[in-house]
Parts: C-alpha cells; sequence; structure tokens
C-alpha cells in the first residue's frame, strides 16, 4: 500500500503538534484551569507581603510562550546579564524581552529543519540528501536572532552618533542658560523626540532613572553601557568627572563638542583615505575584465583568424 504524500505531510504535522503538546506538558507549561485558578488565589492572597517583592526579577506572565521562555532562558546570572545586555543594546528592556528571545531562538531553530525534512519527504525525495539542507537550515535559523539583534544595535547606535551632534549642541545650549543638568537632559530629550527618536528615548530613560533615585553619575554611566556608542561614551565620562571635580559643565561640554567635531573630522578622512583601497576589489574583478573585453575582444579575434583559421 502506497501512502499519499498528503496524508505523510498531516501525520508529519500531527506528530510534530504531539510532540510540543507533551514537551509542553512536561514542562508544566499547559496548566489544567483548576491549577491556574488556584494560582491566582494564591497570589491574591500573597499581595499584602512586602514591597520590595514587586522588583524581584519574577517573570507572572502565564502564558504559554512567556512559561516556555522562562524554561529555556538560563539559570546562570552571568549568562542572563549577557543575554539581556544584548537586547538592551538592540532596544529591548523589557525584562520579559529575554524570555521571549529564547522562545524565537528555540523555534527558529528547530523549525526550519522540520520543515526541510517534510519538503523532502512530500515531495518523495529520499531523506538522506536532506541531511545537508536541514542542517544548514538548522545552523541559519539558529544564528538569525543574534544576526538580527546586531542589526538593530548597528542601526540604534548609527541613529545615535548621527544625533549626538544636535545633542551635545542643544545641552550646551541649556546649561548656558542657567538650566541644570538634569533638567537640560530632560529638555534636550523633548526637543529630540522628532528628530532622534532613539537618543530622546534613551535620554529619558537616564532622567527617569534619576527620579526615581538612582544616582546621576550610574545612570549617566548606564546610558554609555547600554547604548555602547563610543562617543556617548566620552560624553557621560566628561559629564561624570565634571561633577565629580566640581568643574564647569557648560566649559567642559565645549572643550568636548570641539573635540568629537575634530575626531568626527578624523573620521570622515579616514574612510575616505579607505575608499582607494575598497575600490581595487570592484575594478579587478568587474571594471578591468570589461574593460579588456572591449579593448582586445577585436584584436584578439583579428589574430585568430590571421594565424589559426589561414
Amino acid at each position: 500500500m502506497i501512502i499519499e504524500p498528503f496524508w505523510i505531510g498531516v501525520m508529519s504535522f500531527a506528530a510534530a503538534f504531539l510532540f510540543v503538546l507533551g514537551f509542553a506538558a512536561v514542562l508544566r507549561v499547559i496548566k489544567h484551569p483548576v491549577d491556574g485558578r488556584i494560582e491566582r488565589l494564591n497570589m491574591n492572597s500573597n499581595s499584602a507581603a512586602p514591597a520590595a517583592s514587586m522588583f524581584r526579577p519574577e517573570f507572572n506572565d502565564q502564558s504559554v510562550v512567556a512559561s516556555l521562555g522562562q524554561k529555556l532562558a538560563p539559570k546562570d546570572p552571568a549568562k542572563r546579564s549577557i543575554s539581556q545586555k544584548r537586547l538592551a543594546s538592540a532596544g529591548y528592556y523589557n525584562q520579559n524581552a529575554l524570555y521571549y528571545y529564547w522562545v524565537i531562538k528555540m523555534i527558529s531553530t528547530t523549525l526550519p529543519p522540520v520543515l526541510v525534512l517534510a519538503f523532502y519527504i512530500i515531495r518523495n525525495i529520499p531523506v538522506e540528501s536532506a541531511m545537508i539542507p536541514a542542517m544548514f537550515a538548522f545552523g541559519v535559523g539558529m544564528l538569525a536572532p543574534d544576526l538580527f539583534l546586531h542589526w538593530q544595535k548597528k542601526s540604534r547606535q548609527d541613529q545615535i552618533f548621527k544625533g549626538l551632534p544636535d545633542t551635545l549642541d542643544l545641552l550646551l545650549v541649556c546649561v548656558e542658560a542657567g538650566l541644570g543638568l538634569d533638567a537640560s537632559m530632560q529638555k534636550v530629550s523633548e526637543e529630540l523626540h522628532m528628530s532622534c527618536r532613539v537618543l530622546s528615548e534613551e535620554l529619558q530613560l537616564t532622567c527617569t532613572a534619576i527620579r526615581f533615585g538612582q544616582d546621576r553619575n550610574d545612570a549617566l554611566h548606564d546610558l554609555g553601557d547600554r547604548t555602547d556608542v563610543m562617543d556617548l561614551k566620552s560624553l557621560t565620562s566628561v559629564l561624570i568627572q565634571a561633577d565629580k571635580f566640581g568643574v564647569s559643565i557648560g566649559q567642559s561640554l565645549r572643550v568636548h563638542a570641539d573635540d568629537m567635531r575634530t575626531r568626527r573630522r578624523q573620521r570622515a578622512e579616514e574612510m575616505a583615505a579607505k575608499t582607494t583601497v575598497k575600490l581595487i576589489f570592484p575594478l579587478v574583478l568587474f571594471v578591468f575584465p570589461a574593460i579588456f573585453v572591449v579593448l582586445a575582444g577585436p584584436a584578439a579575434i583579428s589574430i585568430w583568424d590571421n594565424f589559426v583559421n589561414r
């Protein structure tokens, strides 16, 4: 009896669905409604706990995806800190983003190989020939979330780098107008909301942290580490040193602005100097062969006709 490819696909989907369902049941991701009601009653009975428990890094979302991410996330605090830092540099500050990241990573790692194998089975192609494509799909799926985070991080860093000169000028104007550093950063974040939304959000987050009681120097230090932009790190270092040693913030910002403009000009000159070297490869690979064919082609044909075909 020959089984139709359609039924093979249906059975493959059913097997994958039952596997995921059993996996979720083993991890206690899917819970009975009665168990969920009991847990909610326990949470309500413990609502009178100390206020400090509100800030514990616990995950209270009872959705299937969130609970599965809580199971998949690494338990080592160092590894969790590294993942959270990478997510923060890409613009994902929510603590729950860590769990969703690991769920997406698991799906992107397991789903492409399964789809490749299912395609080969449905098309009646030997499964042995699907091993290399499945391994390739596995590697691409495993690296896809990290590559996306890297692209998102670079995009945010470029936006911050482009909006930093205007930010520095506005900050200098606000400080020299008589505003304090905290009020100046708040005002600059409001003014940059349309032109540079990423930097505006970062400054607003820093101002919010200061208002909630975090030390200003620590908040500025976190701003530099969170964005991982060298120019912004140098700016926060200047502000921290000026506040620590009692130096005029306006004068420090003016000196730093001049230094930053000099470094930006040097960086532009460096990129312009690298252009000549970077043009060698397209010239050798694409331009020179075309010029050689156009110039030497007729001569080569004439030589061939005169000496070979005679």
